[in-house]
């Protein structure tokens, strides 16, 4: 801090990032509760010898700026009074004949807090605006999680036996795309040998053990609900701009989603394809991305998979939320990035929260390389005429959120059904005839004969193989496609769908451009 820039933090007054105390000649007993409030969020200064008078702060002068000084570099040194040590560095100025102290508190890394005050971690302090508030004790266990050295996604799980934690058909969906991007494995290899040669599978006591991260990314329902006690993601789309002020229930449409992190992401591109105004051609077959995809979608794509693979999902009081607003778009995430907000979008590495699922995710190519994906964002945004992303990195109350601005005028996008509902496109059609003639559960040639079709290559190609791909139905025994005892049925997703094109002749359903209330 230089002189003039003490002179502009004594006009701009208190606020995140600056404390002032009188300390005229011994040291305040709350200045160590500053010290851990700044440690703990994003540093800050202490500024010793200043006075306030009513808005106004003014210089009063420290009488014994050598012992003060002294007194409190040495509490801090001491490693009684705080429980981590904490980068300090002194300031001496000379302001109109009078002394002032100043000390720059950095904040502490995930691994060195959260830091509290005389061994009692209840003393832990935040900085919110321009005040120390003692931490609550949900916002302490969140920096506990982070501060461990096991990541929370490498942690063996045991509540759920190994035959039943996982979901087969999410494991063939992810072992399909990995062996299509990752060429020269074993596509034969059984699923429980491929999960331990990756790391999701772990052995203990003699005995193999699915990972947290494996049953987040592959887990059964019932895996899934022992795991993760709370939605995996909440989707809505709203029909107000984000900067008005209606309810939150007042939605036009909504999906939330507790099944595993595969499961959901099926589930969440039907809808976004569902509702983004473009005409359905091919879907690549690896990356669930259409090869005419909605102007925008890899950006899309890469930030809801931010939510999916960075979340704290040890934080069972709060959900990823993805809105819809007419005027963009906001991804909310239970978990701040580790990452100082000056370096988000530097290129390199960076520490995640969850990095056995970030590397699931990006061995199959359904994110961008580490270090990359929010420079991205912000190019390609750009690039398509779009005010550039603006991304949140909340320390206080650890959360991560990014809005892509995207005007939409009047309501959220009108749902097309070019994906999922379209009778007119070359593939969308097939799949919606399809969703009509299953109910329960068929095998192929009953669905053929459904249909009237008689050749079945024609119907592996143009109805059936797209309908898999979109996740709109699912084998019954997905680790035996060509057994003769194979039967297709519908997914919630697929239902859900069905059920509008009934409702709304082949269309989806209609939205209306005002919200009506939902409860």
């Amino acid at each position: 801090m230089t002189k003039p820039s003490l002179e502009a933090l004594l006009r701009s007054g208190e606020w995140t990032g600056a404390e002032f105390k009188a300390s005229k000649s011994a040291l305040p007993r709350s200045v160590f509760e500053t010290v851990s409030a700044f440690a703990n969020t994003r540093g800050g200064w202490i500024v010793l010898g200043v006075t306030q008078d009513g808005e106004r702060f003014e210089v009063s002068g420290v009488d014994e700026p050598d012992k003060v000084q002294n007194d409190f570099l040495s509490v801090l040194h001491a490693g009684q009074k705080i429980s981590h040590d904490v980068d300090v560095s002194e300031h001496r100025y000379e302001h109109d004949g009078k002394v002032v102290l100043a000390f720059h508190i950095a904040e502490n890394s995930r691994t060195r807090k959260p830091v509290y005050l005389d061994g009692d971690i209840r003393r832990t302090f935040l900085r919110k605006g321009g005040g120390d508030y003692r931490a609550q004790q949900h916002e302490i266990e969140r920096m506990v999680r982070d501060a461990s050295a096991d990541r929370w996604d490498g942690e063996p799980f045991t509540r759920v036996d190994l035959d039943e934690v996982f979901h087969s058909a999410s494991l063939k969906w992810y072992r399909d795309r990995f062996h299509a991007t990752n060429l020269g494995f074993d596509v034969e290899q059984p699923h429980h040998e491929f999960l331990y040669e990756w790391g999701y599978l772990v052995k203990e006591s003699g005995k193999l053990l699915p990972t947290r991260g494996a049953v987040a990314l592959f887990g059964s329902l019932r895996g899934v609900r022992n795991l993760i006690p709370k939605p995996v993601l909440d989707v809505r789309f709203l029909g107000y701009a984000s900067t008005e002020d209606f309810d939150e229930t007042r939605w036009i449409d909504r999906l939330v989603s507790e099944v595993n992190i595969i499961e959901t992401w099926q589930q969440l591109l039907a809808k976004y394809l569902f509702f983004m105004p473009k005409t359905f051609r091919d879907i690549d077959p690896a990356t669930l991305e259409r090869r005419d995809a909605p102007a925008g979608f890899r950006v899309f794509r890469e930030a809801a998979m931010n939510l999916l693979i960075h979340q704290d999902y040890g934080d069972h009081s709060r959900k990823a939320v993805i809105e819809f607003f007419t005027d963009g778009t906001k991804f909310w995430n239970p978990g701040d990035s580790f990452a100082d907000e000056k370096h988000l979008l530097d290129p390199g590495e960076k520490d995640v929260r969850n990095p056995a699922v970030a590397m699931a995710i990006r061995r199959i190519g359904m994110c961008e390389q580490a270090g990359t994906g929010l420079r991205m964002m912000q190019r390609e945004w750009q690039a398509l005429g779009h005010a550039p992303p603006i991304n949140t990195n909340d320390r206080v109350h650890k959360s991560f959120a990014t809005f892509l601005p995207e005007p939409r005028g009047a309501a959220v996008p009108q749902p097309t059904g070019e994906v999922t509902g379209e009778v007119t496109g070359e593939v969308t059609g097939e799949v919606a005839k399809l969703l009509g003639v299953i109910a329960g559960e068929l095998s192929r040639q009953e669905i053929q004969r459904a249909l009237g079709l008689k050749h079945e290559d024609h119907f592996r190609e143009a109805y059936l193989k797209p309908a898999l791909t979109l996740g709109l139905i699912e084998m019954t025994r997905p680790d035996k496609p060509r057994s003769p005892l194979q039967r297709y049925r519908l997914t919630e997703a697929g239902r859900s769908l069905k059920s509008g094109l009934a409702t709304h002749g082949g269309h989806g359903p209609r939205v209306p451009l005002r919200p009506a209330r939902c409860d």
